[in-house]
């Protein structure tokens, strides 16, 4: 299930670079109640970074949408009109690759910590084993 919660978090990040601010937040809203309803077998610490990674992109667009609008407030008459636009499209396209860059060094730490747990299982295991095989070796020749 981290592939596809993986895969997901690429999706997110390639729609916010993309500039697709509502489908980012659909996917990050619904990335968040995944993780937040479905047991994985993941660990504890995988399934919160995941979470955080998912509301923060959604609450990052959101927050655009938010000055958006904010900005078409401060409009007071038809010929501020071109420079909304203009100002509007170079403040989207900075903040959504701003978006997609913070959301990828969230992903790459996900990754990092992954990467961690699972070699640390894997060496207690082996450490558990070998344990063992000592013990063994103690009762035969004790």
């Amino acid at each position: 299930m981290l592939l596809g919660l993986f895969i997901l978090s690429g999706v997110l990040i390639k729609t916010s670079l993309l500039g697709l601010g509502w489908i980012s937040i659909a996917i990050g809203l619904s990335g968040y109640l995944l993780c937040r309803w479905f047991d994985f077998n993941l660990d504890i610490k995988l399934i919160d970074k995941f979470r955080r990674l998912f509301i923060t992109g959604a609450a990052l667009h959101l927050l655009v949408y938010i000055g958006l609008i904010t900005k078409l407030f401060l409009i007071d008459s038809l010929e501020d009109l071109p420079t909304f636009l203009i100002s509007h499209l170079v403040f989207h396209h900075i903040i959504s690759a701003a978006i997609a860059a913070t959301l990828t060094f969230l992903a790459i730490r996900i990754y990092i910590t992954a990467t961690k747990i699972n070699s640390s299982l894997s060496t207690g295991i082996k450490l558990t084993q070998q344990g063992f095989d000592d013990k063994c070796r103690r009762r035969k020749t004790g």
